[in-house]
């Protein structure tokens, strides 16, 4: 399986999946249009995971904003996610990162975990500090 490295846009959030070490990060903004097929893409990507039969698998999602349509499509990835956990028994990590003053992006963690079913890590992102550091010290 390849690595896939997205460019984010204004719009759309940088996703890069480091297969070497079975780790996806989402970072920047996600204000997709309903016909903006960004999930899609990623969503369709990520059912080639299956076939490698990883034993664990790592996601962070860093983003400031999120629209519903967004909201959507990430909630569509999560699911192929449960099912692939459910399908290999992959260990799955997710931590959502989000700004201590951004009550929206923490409500739409708490909920895509309540939807899924699926242990989602909340991490405040403390001011001047890099979010890659404040997970290395929560392991």
């Amino acid at each position: 399986m390849e690595p896939l490295f997205i460019q984010g846009t204004q719009n759309t959030p940088e996703f890069n999946f480091d297969v070497e070490n079975l780790f996806i990060v989402l970072t920047g903004h996600s204000k997709i249009s309903k016909t903006n097929d960004f999930y899609q893409k990623i969503t369709k990507y990520i059912t080639e995971i299956e076939k490698i039969r990883p034993i664990r698998l790592e996601i962070e999602f860093n983003l400031n904003t999120i629209c519903r349509n967004s909201k959507r499509g990430i909630l569509f990835l999560l699911m192929r996610i449960k099912e692939i956990q459910m399908n290999i028994n992959t260990e799955v990590k997710i931590n959502w990162l989000y700004k201590p003053n951004n009550e929206l992006v923490k409500a739409i963690g708490e909920d895509l975990e309540y939807m899924v079913m699926i242990p989602i890590h909340l991490k405040p992102i403390k001011k001047n500090s890099s979010p890659a550091l404040e997970l290395e010290e929560s392991f």
